[in-house]
Order: C-alpha cells, then sequence, then structure tokens
C-alpha cells in the first residue's frame, strides 16, 4: 500500500490525523513491511500483515533542515486488529514488546535510508535505498507494562536515541493510544507501555 492509501487509513482517526497534520511532517511506511525474497523482515511484511493483525503502518518525523543531521525521533502509527490479544480485548504483552522492538528498527532504518540518499547525491551510492541487511542486533530490551492496549484500536510508538557509543545505541520508546469518547473526540492520551533498548551495530569482519 503506498503512503497516500495508507496515510488516508489514519486520517479518519481524529487524534492520528492531528500529529500527521503538524507542518513540515515527513511520512513514509516502514520498509519493513515489504516482503522479500530473503525472507528479511518477514514478521512484520507477512506474518503481522493481515486483516486480523496489524493492518495499517505508517511512521513520521519532523523534517530536519541540516542534511547532516540524524533523525533523533521517529512515531509509528499501527492499526491493531484482535487476533493478538493474550486477554479479551487486550493486545498480548509479547506483541507489545515486539512493536516497541519493530518501532526502534524503522528509527533505525529511517537514519540508515537518510545516509544512503546522501551518499547518491554525492556519487558515492546508487538506488533508491540502501542493501538489506543486518544493521545492527537488539541485545538488551526492558519494557514496563503500565496499561492494556485496547484491541481493535490504533496505537502510535514513539522511538528516540538517548545515547550513542562506538557501535552501541541506546534507545528509548513509548506506546500510546487515546481512549475516544465519541467520534470526534480525540480522546485521553494513554502512555500503555515504556521500552529501552541497546542495539549494538556488527563488526564488519562479522557480517
Amino acid at each position: 500500500m503506498s503512503v497516500a492509501d495508507t496515510k488516508a487509513t489514519f486520517l479518519r482517526i481524529p487524534w492520528a490525523a492531528h500529529l500527521l497534520s503538524r507542518p513540515n511532517t515527513v511520512c513514509r511506511v516502514p520498509g519493513s513491511r515489504t516482503v522479500k525474497s530473503s525472507t528479511e523482515d518477514s514478521l512484520f511484511a507477512e506474518g503481522l500483515k493481515t486483516s486480523r493483525t496489524i493492518t495499517s503502518c505508517l511512521s513520521f518525523y519532523a523534517k530536519l533542515d541540516n542534511d547532516d543531521d540524524k533523525i533523533e525521533e521517529v512515531s509509528t502509527l499501527m492499526q491493531m486488529s484482535d487476533a493478538m490479544n493474550g486477554h479479551p480485548y487486550y493486545l498480548h504483552g509479547g506483541i507489545i514488546a515486539t512493536v516497541i522492538d519493530e518501532a526502534m528498527g524503522i528509527l533505525q532504518n529511517a537514519n540508515n535510508d537518510r545516509q544512503h540518499l546522501q551518499k547518491v547525491a554525492q556519487g558515492l551510492a546508487s538506488g533508491e535505498s540502501p542493501a538489506h541487511g543486518v544493521n545492527s542486533f537488539t541485545a538488551s530490551l526492558t519494557v514496563n507494562f503500565l496499561k492494556p492496549v485496547h484491541t481493535p484500536g490504533s496505537l502510535v510508538v514513539t522511538a528516540r536515541y538517548t545515547r550513542r557509543e562506538g557501535r552501541k545505541e541506546w534507545i528509548h520508546a513509548e506506546v500510546k493510544q487515546h481512549i475516544s469518547h465519541g467520534e470526534d473526540d480525540y480522546g485521553e492520551e494513554v502512555v500503555c507501555a515504556t521500552g529501552d533498548a541497546l542495539f549494538i551495530e556488527p563488526r564488519a569482519s562479522k557480517l
């Protein structure tokens, strides 16, 4: 599904439309929603891309003024169906951890794609996107479950860098839902879970 079609899905949700309507907002369908022959990203491109799982997914971030700047924060909207529940009408905790980890990866991939396009502009690379492959591994992930995530419904996961050191990056994320009280109501914003992770880029000799 195209960016425009996916965005249209979330524009029908008042609180999500409010987020997407902010000035200088860049929207993209995460690359992990695309099927690849190598089976990379098959969990989100196939297993969790059905009418009963995650039906739509769109990431967005603020446009940067300087080409050399790093994207520090990316938010990802996900429309969740009810085939991933643990308790009745509540998303399974393991899936919550999974979408947190995925949103962190989307933040990293947004920067990888940005760096690739800069190299293309400089004549140092070719192609619309970088070659697929392992950029980093999740070394640790701690999740705090604060409130249930209701299904079916939409959520937003915001991931941001908190620290970098050599091949290591630390990322924090929040999972939020808006509990609406009417069709035109933004609803109450609820932080359902938070996550903190360490990602490590493998050494070049081990790729």
